[in-house]
């Protein structure tokens, strides 16, 4: 009983504050408590709004960066392999013009080449290249190496079934009697002089060498045919009261980057 008359007090005054309401509103009592609680209401609505907006558009601003970064990822990935394909490219361009250049040089219709590739160096000996073919495709010790247009940069000196070592023209044991290309006889013999050049020896007095000349093979020696470009003279020296004189020339290639030769053969017959 008791809560039913405090119910229906409740909705008494409930309705007495209303009515209260509507009579200050109509006589305008309640205008400015009005305009502050509407501007009050507004402002929060708007503020309420672009906080949404910033956070919404700060959630597609950090999809979109995450979807950048992907897409970086991706295309720094495609670079790097573009990049790879074009160093093997270029290195395989690289062969090719060698290759090419072996191919078109023959030594002679008495002589027969294989191309090889040059796979290391012999660690235990200094100025000396390993070739991957040996004795089962005929190689034997004292065959001449030739890279580019016939240009000799060593002899073998060492022959396993498949495999080779090539004794670089610029080591001290290594010796090739030479002569200049406007010469037809062997004008000195050719040893290596440091590890770094090539120095000639016993180059008799009335033989004409000089600055710039052009150093070949004689072909005095078994296997080795004449004409085979060892490199050009760089200096001459001469003393009157001695037999003989002597030059020196540096290697026309570079032997750190060679990657294929050629070995000379006698042609089978």
């Amino acid at each position: 009983m008791l809560e039913k008359k405090k119910n229906r007090l409740i909705k008494i005054y409930f309705v007495a504050v209303i009515i209260l309401l509507i009579f200050l509103h109509l006589f305008k009592i309640l205008t400015l408590p009005e305009k502050y609680l509407l501007s009050f209401f507004t402002d929060w609505q708007n503020k309420s709004i672009s906080f949404a907006t910033r956070l919404k558009y700060s959630f597609i601003n950090f999809q979109e960066a995450q979807n950048l970064k992907k897409e970086n990822t991706l295309l720094k990935g495609q670079l790097d392999q573009l990049m790879y394909e074009n160093s093997q490219l270029n290195s395989y361009k690289s062969e090719n013009e060698k290759l090419r250049a072996l191919l078109n040089y023959l030594p002679g219709n008495e002589f027969d080449y294989l191309v090889v590739k040059i796979i290391g160096k012999d660690i235990n000996r200094a100025n000396t290249l390993l070739i991957n073919k040996g004795s089962a495709d005929g190689i034997k010790v004292g065959y001449p190496v030739i890279v580019d247009n016939g240009v000799i940069i060593g002899k073998i000196i060492e022959v396993q079934d498949h495999l080779a070592e090539v004794l670089l023209l610029t080591d001290k044991l290594s010796q090739l009697a030479i002569s200049s290309l406007n010469s037809n006889k062997t004008s000195g013999l050719a040893n290596g002089e440091y590890g770094l050049s090539i120095k000639i020896d016993l180059i008799p007095q009335d033989v004409e060498i000089k600055e710039g000349d052009i150093i070949i093979t004689s072909g005095k020696e078994e296997n080795i045919p004449r004409g085979l470009v060892i490199g050009k003279v760089n200096r001459v020296i001469s003393a009157a009261n001695e037999l003989f004189k002597s030059a020196t020339i540096n290697p026309l290639v570079d032997y750190e980057e060679l990657l294929i030769a050629s070995v000379i053969l006698p042609k089978k017959l």
